[in-house]
């Protein structure tokens, strides 16, 4: 039925192109020389096909040149016969081999490319059809997104910021007037129960002493003073001996409002007197504080200590030296929470240039009670910076020659002169 099918075609289409008959005949040829090897009637259905092929294209294929002995194929009754001997001659497997099998070869390239071109159009319209609608859905989405993140994110967030510094500020306050009350407190029990006080203790218990934390310029501490939190260690003495279940716990013989006072007292590092503290606070010059305190130096810096590397601001005014302490989770020190700290600029007794990890870049505050601060910037150049706004301002209790460069004392005194 197909071969019907396919001769019905060839005699009412038109005739076909160079490269189409090769295709057809090519294609046309294999199940030809198949059928002429095996003998079976399939031979007899395809002469008729390419009979009629063969007639269309005769110029086409220009048969007359490469096939000078192809029998007639117009009204020849022995065509048949003649055919089925031609098939078998190198002529024709010599013109099947290098002009047919080509041309259907290059026919079905260009075919593909342009089924294939075809298709990817198609596709490639697909595709950009659904990639716009889908980026115009991520757009919305996207806009949406910045839409809720500053109409609600961005306020939460700034709101919640504040409220934590809002918070941790509170409670420094808090716990430094708690300090306070306490140390007042304390000092005025200690005025009244002294050997010659109107509460006297007729039976004080033994005073214990400690070196004192007050240093002179050379670093070095000459004092003792009462040791108000003297403990003798008795658990860590019985864990030692394997005693603790002998030993009961100092807390539980105690009031409860005395065994609060001593778990206070614990937390607190051994401190001065109140009257061995200096009065500092009154010293001020008269014209200080008639004028009005001013900015004068303001740089991101690190403070170091012993344990920790703080991350801050320094602030350098006209009567004043401020650090604030810019660590997200704030720890607990001996001033209060963080490691803020504010001493007046009259205090300053030295300011001395320091190395940090090999780098020029830390400055090292000295103040007349002894406190020294370590401080570290990113740059040489800001810490140069600050040590030359410090050194302007003229502090009245530094000491200037101590903030000199060995190379500039050595110039300065004449000596290589």
């Amino acid at each position: 039925l197909a071969y019907v099918k396919l001769h019905s075609l060839l005699q009412t289409a038109s005739a076909p192109k160079k490269d189409e008959a090769c295709y057809l005949l090519g294609k046309l040829e294999t199940p030809l020389r198949r059928s002429l090897d095996a003998k079976s009637e399939t031979f007899s259905w395809l002469v008729p096909i390419v009979r009629t092929l063969m007639d269309q294209c005769y110029e086409t294929l220009q048969l007359q040149l490469f096939l000078p002995s192809l029998p007639p194929t117009n009204g020849s009754p022995t065509f048949y016969e003649d055919f089925q001997l031609f098939c078998t001659t190198p002529e024709w497997r010599g013109f099947i081999e290098k002009h047919v099998q080509p041309t259907m070869a290059q026919f079905e390239m260009d075919t593909f490319a342009k089924s294939h071109d075809h298709m990817s159009n198609f596709w490639n319209a697909c595709y950009d059809t659904m990639m716009s609608s889908s980026q115009r859905r991520e757009q919305e989405k996207a806009a949406s997104r910045k839409m809720f993140q500053e109409l609600v994110l961005e306020p939460v967030a700034k709101r919640s910021k504040a409220e934590n510094v809002r918070h941790a500020n509170v409670l420094k306050q808090a716990n430094n007037h708690h300090s306070t009350v306490l140390k007042q407190w304390r000092g005025l029990c200690r005025l009244l129960t002294s050997p010659r006080s109107a509460w006297a203790d007729r039976n004080p218990p033994e005073v214990r002493w400690k070196l004192s934390s007050a240093e002179t310029y050379s670093r070095m501490r000459l004092k003792l003073v009462p040791n108000l939190n003297f403990d003798q260690h008795l658990e860590a003495s019985a864990l030692r001996d394997n005693l603790a279940d002998h030993l009961h716990s100092p807390a539980e013989s105690l009031p409860l409002a005395m065994a609060k006072e001593a778990k206070v007292s614990e937390l607190e590092d051994d401190q001065l007197a109140e009257e061995d503290l200096p009065v500092l606070d009154n010293q001020a010059e008269p014209k200080e504080q008639n004028q009005r305190e001013k900015l004068v130096v303001s740089e991101d810096c690190e403070l170091i200590t012993t344990v920790a590397v703080v991350p801050g601001r320094l602030e350098v005014t006209t009567q004043h030296v401020y650090f604030y302490d810019g660590s997200s989770e704030k720890e607990e020190t001996e001033g209060g929470i963080g490691y803020d700290f504010k001493r007046p600029l009259s205090h300053l007794r030295e300011v001395h240039l320091r190395r940090y990890n090999l780098r020029r870049s830390a400055l090292e505050l000295f103040f007349i009670d002894q406190a020294n601060y370590f401080l570290n910037f990113k740059k040489k150049v800001v810490r140069n910076k600050v040590y030359s706004c410090i050194l302007g301002l003229r502090p009245p209790s530094q000491i200037y020659f101590g903030s000199r460069s060995p190379q500039e004392l050595l110039k300065a005194s004449g000596l290589t002169q």
